[in-house]
């Protein structure tokens, strides 16, 4: 049965058309369009036919009154109350259905139609219709009441989202130790103290919060989680929205495991979008996801990616870049993440991260002689023996002229994967090697631990052997080289263009270091020179 009304049709208000229970909606719509009465050759059965004139009722003055409830329907040919059709109250015990089935007894019409427009439900109904048609069905003061009350819950809403997403975007967590709002509790969190804060000059929150009798507050930690929720659903979904607005795409994967060895997994989307007006094409890097996975195997990261950018309603079709790490299971020629998305999308190129493989090359460089692979392991020695006793470090940190050393550079330690890091690890210990060497004399003259001798003793050796104070001078001029040109090369408005110009630079300074080993070695002399005396 139809739930709405055909405007097509000759009679779209025709009860025959519809259930004997409608909605709301339908009932308005068939208020505002009229009732179903036609005035056409009815239909005749044993010689006996509805007519015009039940329409109307005749006073003994001769005044004819419309019937506004009594309809015909066209197509079950019997006549109908239209009022308790659509307001009859279907619970009460004096309720008939006949006159919303239909009556075509037309030889004993005139006495049914006064019946029923005496009866309880006719008239209980007629009251409810011209309630309706005035738009009084619901008491206004009750509306107004219930309006003003969403209008505060949309305003306290409102603040609450602002201040999780002012939290949120500074990276602060919502909630510490928290307490009940009755308890003055120091730990209750970031999120409730900013709360209380802005409820000291806004009236909205400082009703929410003082009023005892308020037992519906939507501070809990579950609504600000579900509202964290909504907030990042609709965030994805305008960020996809773009990126199927857009012509190309390209994904970028990386993954690192967890103490339970799975494999977390971020997916990156980097999309281009294009502004026709201002004739500009922006390209755009968005965090799509955080995903587990249990499984390590090239097919069960090419299936997650399929996977997500399936749920995400992202045409595969359009992926024009990959981007990974130099692993075997995501680069494999072969079999790698690379070769299975390459046989779905032939256009979807491999690029290695450009930065991750300057790291690589200089890695690969570091190892090529057993020499330079011994520097670095003295190197994050010494970091190790200084940072791992806090006697020690403050020792070197501070020494003996502790106002005038507190601001001194410390020693860093030799980080495994970033490259670039080496360099703070190699300047901060040439700016300090004076002070590095004064602090291993000091522990040698001063220290009752024979192990702690030892190792101070071996450590120093090795730090004045000139063959180190070459290497250092060497390497942290080389590192300095590149260090600014790793930083850019993580810069998310990073070209290919740039990114090639700035290789090349690296390249041709490193190369000039190799006409300059006689400056190496006169200024490495001259450190070790400096440092005996």
């Amino acid at each position: 049965m139809g739930y709405e009304l055909d405007l097509k049709s000759d009679y779209p208000t025709d009860r025959g058309k519809f259930d004997e229970a409608v909605t709301d909606t339908l009932k308005r719509s068939i208020l505002k369009f009229g009732s179903c009465r036609p005035s056409i050759e009815f239909p005749r059965t044993e010689n006996r036919c509805f007519s015009l004139h039940y329409y109307y009722m005749v006073t003994k003055g001769g005044l004819k009154i419309p019937r506004d409830w009594l309809c015909y329907s066209v197509l079950l040919d019997v006549a109908y109350c239209e009022t308790c059709w659509l307001f009859a109250d279907r619970m009460s015990g004096k309720f008939n259905k006949e006159w919303i089935e239909g009556v075509s007894d037309w030889q004993h019409l005139s006495q049914s139609i006064q019946r029923h427009e005496a009866s309880i439900q006719h008239l209980y109904a007629s009251k409810v219709r011209s309630l309706w048609i005035k738009n009084q069905t619901i008491d206004i003061n009750i509306e107004n009441q219930y309006s003003q009350e969403a209008m505060l819950w949309r305003n306290v809403l409102k603040r609450i989202i602002k201040i999780i997403l002012c939290l949120t975007a500074g990276n602060s967590g919502l909630r510490g130790n928290e307490g009940s709002l009755k308890i003055k509790n120091p730990n209750e969190g970031n999120f409730l103290r900013t709360v209380k804060l802005l409820a000291e000059f806004d009236p909205v929150l400082n009703n929410i919060m003082n009023d005892e009798k308020q037992k519906i507050k939507y501070l809990s930690p579950l609504i600000q989680n579900e509202i964290i929720d909504i907030l990042s659903s609709d965030l994805c979904r305008i960020i996809c929205d773009d990126i199927r607005s857009s012509c190309f795409f390209s994904v970028i994967i990386d993954s690192t495991q967890d103490i339970t060895k799975e494999d977390q997994v971020s997916l990156i989307i980097r999309y281009t979008v294009v502004d026709y007006e201002k004739k500009h094409i922006e390209i755009r890097e968005s965090f799509l996801g955080f995903f587990l996975l249990k499984k390590h195997g090239a097919s069960d990261y090419a299936e997650l990616l399929q996977h997500t950018l399936s749920s995400y309603r992202l045409n595969i079709e359009k992926c024009r870049g990959q981007g990974y790490d130099g692993a075997a299971v995501m680069s494999g020629a072969n079999s790698g993440v690379q070769k299975r998305i390459l046989e779905i999308v032939p256009n979807a190129t491999f690029v290695h991260c450009c930065s991750h493989n300057l790291n690589l090359v200089i890695s690969d460089a570091a190892k090529s002689t057993r020499e330079i692979s011994t520097f670095f392991e003295t190197v994050q020695d010494v970091y190790n023996f200084f940072s791992s006793s806090a006697p020690r470090w403050s020792q070197l940190a501070l020494g003996e002229e502790e106002s005038s050393k507190l601001r001194k550079i410390t020693l860093k330690k030799v980080c495994a994967t970033r490259w670039e890091a080496r360099h703070n690890a190699l300047f901060s210990l040439k700016q300090r090697f004076v002070d590095v060497l004064k602090a291993f004399t000091r522990i040698q003259l001063t220290s009752t631990k024979k192990d702690e001798i030892n190792i101070a003793t071996a450590l120093k050796k090795k730090l004045e052997s000139a063959e180190f104070v070459l290497l250092l001078c060497i390497w942290e001029k080389i590192l300095k080289s590149l260090f600014v040109v790793s930083k850019i090369l993580q810069s998310v408005s990073i070209d290919l263009q740039q990114a090639f110009e700035l290789l090349k630079n690296a390249h041709a300074e490193i190369s000039k270091l190799r006409d300059e080993y006689d400056t190496f070695v006169d200024n490495s002399k001259t450190k070790a020179d400096r440092n005996r005396r």
